[in-house]
């Protein structure tokens, strides 16, 4: 059984609002008026849940609570509370009257003959379906993570401000009179203003498509008793999420750098397999980047941190531990282990590792991330107090020694956990062709019923005293 991913859901639901803006017909038959509010009020309840979910909020206010009151705006500081205004337009959105809404069931299901109630329907199920495709993932890294947020929040932005439009069109009618509605103090073209920064800095700011390929995870079966300790790799679309999840067995137990006597952070061992195997990974990485003019940029990527990881490698040969048999987690060496067995077989059958560029971005990061979080580990487990790791060398004549500051291998560590993460803004691999003409649509789509606004600047006074001639 195929599930289709956010993206497919988001693209299908781009074409029906472009559609329905490049349209401009509304139906006269009154039963198809009636589906076609009802379609509106699930597209408005499908961003409002998406808003909801990506600002992380407890629950989604109760049919009774709609519309809720939004704070008044100001533009002051607006690259700080993009978000926070394209919620607070989203929630004063005219509502239907709590006695006339209905389950989405009811109006959704039967198609209608009308082509314009029609795209209606099919923006409603797309963007429903696209929000619960986020909301039930098994992984949310753009609720974490603001390059995924910001993902997200175009796409928010841009299907807020096409139904914006198509709100006027229906307010010229009528259609919404009887809608309930906060008071707001932003115009139609101060919002479109707001929405159409946001979908601009999004595109900025958004470097990981993760979202794109959000499915919901089904019900596991009670009866199923099998664990899956860590993330398999079979192609090397799997390479990403498998690195993401090392990078999440090699976190740090603490959230600050405070040295504490508890359990290490990294044995010995670990520190050594996980460093040669990151190694190998980052060269092969590297010539998986070259194969694509579109990837190569991330060639230089990888090869820096194999840099420092070549450095590091001679500088912990020695380590060993105090106490034996302490490593913290076992699944470390697993998931390292199903990494670098998964690529030597990819680069032993001879085709190599081909990867789009969105999932050359994804793995950057990924990979940055496990490369911070173990020269993070690293460094910690040697600087505390209670260290369980000590330097072994033959070199010294009176037994093994502790790790000090500014020696060698603290600095190299400290340059591995200071490596930048990649930048590369996503949006350059990645342009959704539905969404993109989208907002390009309403780029040329102007306010129906706004007057010209003058291009010309109003005349400066002179200062007194100034001569005039």
């Amino acid at each position: 059984m195929t599930v289709s991913t956010y993206s497919g859901h988001a693209e299908k639901a781009a074409h029906a609002l472009n559609f329905l803006i490049l349209d401009d017909t509304i139906p006269a038959d009154e039963h198809a008026v009636d589906q076609l509010l009802h379609c509106r009020e699930a597209v408005v309840d499908a961003l409002r849940q998406r808003l909801y979910d990506i600002g992380q909020d407890n629950s989604y206010p109760p049919a009774d609570h709609l519309p809720v009151q939004t704070p008044k705006p100001a533009l002051t500081g607006l690259d700080a509370k993009l978000a926070t205004l394209v919620d607070n337009i989203a929630f004063a959105l005219p509502s239907l009257p709590l006695d006339e809404r209905r389950g989405h069931a009811d109006y959704l299901a039967p198609a209608s003959d009308d082509q314009t109630v029609e795209s209606w329907r099919a923006a409603a199920v797309e963007l429903l379906s696209a929000s619960h495709a986020l909301s039930a993932a098994e992984e949310q890294p753009w609720r974490t993570d603001p390059g995924a947020g910001w993902w997200v929040m175009r796409d928010v932005a841009v299907a807020l401000e096409a139904v914006l439009v198509l709100d006027s069109r229906l307010e010229e009618v009528g259609l919404l009179a009887e809608h309930q509605r906060p008071d707001y103090p932003m115009g139609l073209d101060e919002k479109r203003m707001v929405l159409a920064q946001t979908a601009r800095v999004a595109t900025w700011h958004a470097t990981s498509a993760s979202p794109e390929e959000a499915t919901p995870r089904f019900q596991q079966s009670t009866s199923s008793t099998v664990v899956e300790p860590v993330s398999m790799v079979s192609t090397p679309a799997d390479l990403a999420a498998a690195q993401q999840q090392l990078a999440q067995f090699l976190r740090p137990l603490r959230a600050n750098d405070a040295f504490y006597v508890d359990e290490p952070e990294i044995t010995a061992d670990s520190a050594r397999q996980i460093t040669a195997s990151q190694l190998f990974l980052c060269r092969a990485f590297e010539r998986a980047a070259g194969h694509s003019p579109k990837t190569e940029v991330f060639a230089a990527f990888f090869n820096e941190r194999a840099e420092v990881l070549a450095a590091l490698q001679p500088q912990i040969s020695h380590l060993a531990d105090v106490q034996a048999g302490q490593e913290p987690n076992r699944r470390r060496f697993w998931q390292q282990s199903e990494l670098t067995s998964a690529v030597g077989r990819m680069e032993h059958r001879g085709g190599g590792i081909r990867l789009q560029p969105t999932q050359m971005v994804e793995l950057a990061r990924a990979t940055h991330d496990v490369t911070h979080n173990l020269g993070k580990a690293l460094r910690r487990e040697l600087l505390r107090g209670a260290s369980n790791l000590i330097d072994a060398h033959p070199r010294h004549h009176d037994g093994p020694v502790r790790v000090g500051r500014r020696s060698r291998l603290e600095r190299t560590l400290t340059d591995l956990t200071n490596m930048p993460a990649p930048k590369q803004r996503v949006s350059r691999f990645s342009n959704p062709l539905q969404r993109a003409a989208l907002q390009q649509t309403l780029n040329l789509t102007p306010p129906s019923s706004s007057r010209l606004p003058t291009p010309f600047p109003a005349a400066r006074r002179a200062p007194h005293g100034t001569p005039s001639f």
